[in-house]
């Protein structure tokens, strides 16, 4: 017989810095909407839906000997964990303080959590780096 609820005993890494690596740290918001956290443990911020601008690394051959496809202009969801940036839809940024302690997978899903973020060029074309 096998152990039950052994997702109380399990956790994955996630090794930001590799993506960050990647992808260069730069993502253009999708969409924006507020976040609060239903438990009260993290701080409110945002939920952020963001598109990945530049991808670099070789994701190898699959079983059929042809190159993977990479993540450029691929979406993905993260949460900002707090509400410092005036954020729209738009905005080129950058994440920081990867928050490992309240990231996670679940099968194929990351929930990607950040402390903060930093608006690159914002959508009115102010350059703020």
């Amino acid at each position: 017989m096998s152990l039950i609820n052994t997702w109380c005993f399990t956790k994955t890494v996630i090794d930001w810095s590799a993506i960050e690596k990647a992808t260069h740290n730069q993502y253009r918001v999708v969409s924006v909407r507020p976040y609060e956290d239903k438990k009260g443990k993290l701080p409110d911020g945002y939920s952020l839906t963001l598109m990945v601008l530049k991808d670099d690394y070789d994701y190898g051959i699959d079983k059929n000997g042809n190159p993977r496809e990479n993540n450029l202009y691929q979406n993905f969801d993260v949460t900002v964990l707090n509400r410092n940036h005036d954020i729209i839809k738009g905005d080129i940024i950058r994440l920081l303080e990867f928050d490992s302690e309240n990231s996670f997978a679940i099968n194929f899903n990351m929930i990607l959590r950040f402390k903060d973020c930093e608006i690159i060029q914002s959508q009115g074309g102010k350059s703020n780096a």
